[in-house]
C-alpha cells in the first residue's frame, strides 16, 4: 500500500525483493510509472527511487500498527488440506487440493467491500467463525 499524496506528476515506483528470498534474475528491474491525474506522460520520471536500508531475506523488526487490534480466537468449521508444491526453482501450494489464482482485475477484498461474497472457487476463500475481537463489522472473516 502507498499513499499517493506528491505534486502533479510522473513517479518511479521499484520493488526490491528480499536477497536470497528471490529467484527474481531481474532484481533492478522491477519497476511501475504512477501517472497523476494532469501530468505529462511524454516522458520518464525523473523522481529518484527511495533505498531502504538492506534488503536482508529476513523479517522486518519494531513495525507498530496504525491501530492496533488485539487477536482474540476464530475457528474453521473444517480442516484444510494445504500442501507445498516444489517445481524447479517455484513452489506453488494448494488448499483443498486447488491451487490459488486470483483475477487481478476483480481481487478477494474488492469483493468483499462490495459485500459480494460469490467469490469464484479458484479464489480458495474461506469462512472463519470469528468474535467481536477478530472481526470487524462482520460476523466472517474471508482471507
Amino acid at each position: 500500500m502507498f499513499e499517493a499524496n506528491q505534486a502533479v506528476g510522473n513517479y518511479w515506483i521499484h520493488a526490491l525483493p528480499a536477497l536470497f528470498c528471490s529467484a527474481n534474475n531481474n532484481l533492478n528491474g522491477i519497476l511501475a510509472i504512477v501517472n497523476y491525474e494532469g501530468a505529462d506522460t511524454s516522458s520518464l520520471p525523473t523522481s529518484t527511487p527511495f533505498t531502504p536500508p538492506d534488503t536482508n531475506c529476513e523479517d522486518e523488526t519494531g513495525l507498530v500498527p496504525v491501530v492496533p487490534r488485539p487477536v482474540g480466537t476464530f475457528s474453521e468449521d473444517s480442516s484444510l488440506d494445504i500442501n507445498l508444491i516444489p517445481q524447479d526453482n517455484l513452489v506453488s501450494w494448494t488448499i483443498n487440493g486447488s491451487s490459488f489464482f486470483i483475477e487481478y482485475n476483480n481481487p478477494t477484498l474488492l469483493l468483499v467491500e462490495d459485500h459480494d461474497d460469490s467469490f469464484p472457487s479458484s479464489y480458495n476463500v474461506v469462512e472463519l467463525n470469528g468474535t467481536d475481537s477478530t472481526v470487524l463489522s462482520s460476523p466472517k472473516f474471508y482471507f
